[in-house]
């Protein structure tokens, strides 16, 4: 877990590569339980640092979001399917969550 979420902030703008599913589930799931915590905190400091750290964590999980659909054969660029309204978090969710696939090789650094 710990390795994930370092290695989240370590390819803080790699958007090339491939990430496997728990490379990208340990990160959200961190990210999601801070929220969580400084939220249930409720003042305005609180706010601020919410604020802060959703602004600095927004680029690593748009590139760790392109790594992992890269890993299905999928362009990054299926992230934009969030702009429709509940239908684009669940296409999204089963995209992230669909088994690696060999054709996704493409996407290695090294190929």
């Amino acid at each position: 877990m710990t390795e994930a979420y370092a290695r989240f902030w370590k390819k803080y703008a790699t958007f090339s590569g491939r990430a496997s599913r728990t490379e990208l589930l340990w990160p959200m799931l961190v990210n999601l339980l801070l929220l969580i915590v400084l939220v249930l905190a409720r003042n305005d400091v609180v706010s601020l640092v919410i604020g802060l750290y959703a602004l600095v964590a927004f680029v690593p999980t748009i590139a760790l979001g392109a790594r992992r659909l890269h890993d299905i054969n999928r362009s990054g660029w299926w992230q934009l399917i969030l702009v429709v309204p509940i239908i684009g978090d669940i296409v999204l969710a089963v995209l992230w969550l669909t088994f690696p696939s060999p054709e996704g090789v493409k996407y290695d650094l090294a190929a």
